[in-house]
């Protein structure tokens, strides 16, 4: 098949990009993402066979979104229960407050720029809150994301070392000074260092490296993904200010309506995988030990599955949505995702009722999803 290259760093409108070249190819070839799948039906069976295609893809230890079984679902079980239903309600109030400080600094009638006044502050201030770190590291976090981002689209390997470096020392110090302190209040980040883990039937504490490993996808993933997420609803209601009156009158579950938002506009684009034998997909050959990409911003949006990929129809769409992936590694923080998102929608449309494009908005640039600039006024 021609013309069955995609390097992301190329793109201007990467989702424009990917509805295209899915057209013309099931799986591209890449400098960047080695065999990147793009249909729905393709990237299904990538992430259903771990046996085939491993987690284990990166260069650095991902607890656990970079292990296979059994050693996954050792780990999982260990953060499953900061994202469940009581964990949730505990941390509901605070999210609640900072979704009301971030909006209440909206000016009505004012034209502002959603990713750096509002989608960026909120997902940095709720994560340091869900970490329980000081709010004074929010510019710090946000200044390393977006030096680590533009390593990435750069390829800059001296860069990525140098960053991650940083951030190890940043999460060292959040242990550092909670050991020291002896601290009694309680946090997620002094969980996870009382956190016991049974592997090969030693049960012991969670490793040092396993810790920061957790703290990092805990941050760097999440961030930049409800930031760009916020980003999208922002656009699709100024887009669609029907869907927005809708869901003011409670005509519509907002969950599933933000799921669909964010399957027409992903703010995650996708994921790593590694092949452990020789096997193809769609025909393409592919050998053991090569890098294999799922992008989840092309499968989400495949005609062959939704239709039109723009059409708005939560329930038509549910239950081949992508969002929060599938299989034994969908990701374990989407309920914590979908309350973020639910509290803050919520809050926006009680707070205005129209939004308006000031300016032609510019797509991020791979790995994010959602928009550079964004400028909208509300009123």
């Amino acid at each position: 098949m021609k013309d069955c290259r995609w390097e992301p760093s190329e793109q201007q409108d990467q989702i424009a990009s990917l509805d295209e070249l899915r057209q013309k190819c099931p799986v591209a070839q890449s400098e960047m993402l080695g065999h990147a799948v793009l249909t729905h039906s393709d990237v299904c069976s990538v992430i259903e066979d771990h046996e085939t295609f491993s987690n284990a893809a990166g260069s650095h230890l991902s607890v656990p979104n970079g292990m296979d079984p059994p050693e996954h679902g050792i780990f999982r079980e260990v953060i499953e229960p900061y994202f469940s239903a009581d964990s949730l309600r505990e941390f509901e109030p605070t999210c609640q407050q900072i979704a009301r400080d971030i909006i209440g600094n909206i000016t009505p009638n004012t034209s502002f720029d959603v990713v750096r006044h509002v989608a960026k502050p909120f997902a940095l201030h709720i994560q340091c809150a869900f970490l329980g770190w000081p709010k004074s590291l929010t510019d710090t976090l946000g200044e390393w994301l977006e030096a680590n981002q533009q390593a990435i689209v750069n390829n800059d390997r001296a860069t990525l070392k140098q960053k991650a470096d940083e951030f190890e020392a940043l999460i060292h110090e959040q242990l550092y000074v909670r050991r020291k302190s002896d601290a009694t209040k309680d946090d997620n980040t002094l969980r996870l260092i009382r956190e016991e883990v049974t592997v090969n039937d030693e049960t012991r504490r969670l490793h040092e490296e396993e810790i920061v490993s957790i703290l990092r996808n805990w941050t760097a993933g999440e961030v930049g993904t409800i930031a760009a997420a916020i980003g999208s609803i922002f656009y699709f209601f100024a887009q669609n200010p029907d869907i927005a009156d809708k869901l003011r009158n409670n005509q519509l579950n907002v969950d599933d309506a933000i799921d669909e938002i964010l399957r027409i506009d992903p703010p995650l684009i996708s994921n790593r995988r590694r092949t452990v034998k020789d096997t193809e997909i769609n025909g393409c050959p592919i050998k053991q030990g090569e890098k294999v990409t799922v992008l989840w911003a092309s499968a989400n949006r495949d005609k062959s599955v939704f239709g039109d990929p723009d059409a708005f129809n939560p329930d038509q769409n549910k239950a081949n949505n992508l969002l929060y992936g599938r299989g034994i590694h969908v990701c374990p923080g989407a309920p914590l995702a979908r309350m973020e998102l639910r509290i803050f929608v919520q809050e926006l449309l009680e707070h205005f009722t129209q939004f308006e494009l000031i300016d032609i908005p510019i797509r991020a640039n791979y790995p994010s999803g959602g928009f550079k600039n964004l400028i909208v006024k509300t009123s």
